[in-house]
């Protein structure tokens, strides 16, 4: 088993850290959690945040919560072993509205999501959806960059196979503005599901031989329903 450290601070919440244990590809998505560790966030200005233990493999601050531009890092210490990350926090991009299309997708005709919004000017914008539909999280997420929307309206859409969205249906988009390693690290793990029959780790920001990932990332929310 490996240790797997995921970091996550925003700028709507507290932060919060999770400590497991890898399991054999072949087993069940059931990860032991880790105890006992030590976790603190600092930024660029010198303020440090204590992350105490508030679940069994759970660290938070809920006075942390991130600003858009600032750096912040990441130190785990757990068995004598200290594991490091940097991340900075994006500028903010909000989602305009939340856009319903039906295609048609194999045999079958789905309903699809599009969030619009307006990409800034300058390449180097990065993006991660999260869709919940009536209140339950699609397991899969979507992460794309601006190479064909830089500095103009983004409709890109939100497309799944197995798609339940139906007329009635409340879907919920979070949108996270993430930065250039965040987006490496969820691009290459797409590829590994997508492609389970070679599966790869893909490459964590943390330093000391971990899996996982740190990530400083603005949050926004939207909800709309299919009419």
């Amino acid at each position: 088993p490996q240790l797997v450290i995921e970091g996550n601070v925003n700028n709507s919440t507290g932060a919060v850290v999770s400590i497991t244990q890898s399991v054999q590809f072949s087993n069940s998505n059931t990860f032991p959690t880790v105890s006992g560790a030590v976790v603190f966030i600092t930024d660029n200005f010198g303020a440090t945040f204590t992350l105490p233990e508030t679940t069994p493999g759970n660290y938070t601050n809920e006075n942390l919560v991130g600003v858009a531009g600032n750096t912040y890092n990441l130190s785990v210490t757990l068995d004598n072993k200290e594991y490091t990350a940097t991340s900075v926090m994006p500028a903010q991009v909000y989602i305009d509205t939340l856009l319903f299309e039906q295609i048609i997708f194999g045999d079958e005709t789905v309903w699809i999501v599009k969030p619009q919004y307006t990409d800034p000017a300058g390449f180097g914008d990065y993006y991660k959806f999260i869709e919940k539909i009536n209140g339950v999280r699609f397991p899969g997420t979507w992460v794309w960059d601006d190479n064909f929307t830089n500095n103009g309206i983004s409709t890109r859409p939100l497309i799944q196979s197995d798609s339940t969205i139906n007329i009635g249906d409340t879907v919920e988009i979070e949108m996270q503005c993430i930065d250039k390693n965040i987006f490496r690290y969820f691009t290459t793990l797409t590829e590994v599901q997508e492609n389970s029959t070679t599966p790869a780790n893909p490459d964590s920001n943390i330093s000391g031989g971990v899996l996982g990932y740190f990530s400083a990332h603005t949050s926004q929310r939207k909800k709309a329903a299919v009419k």
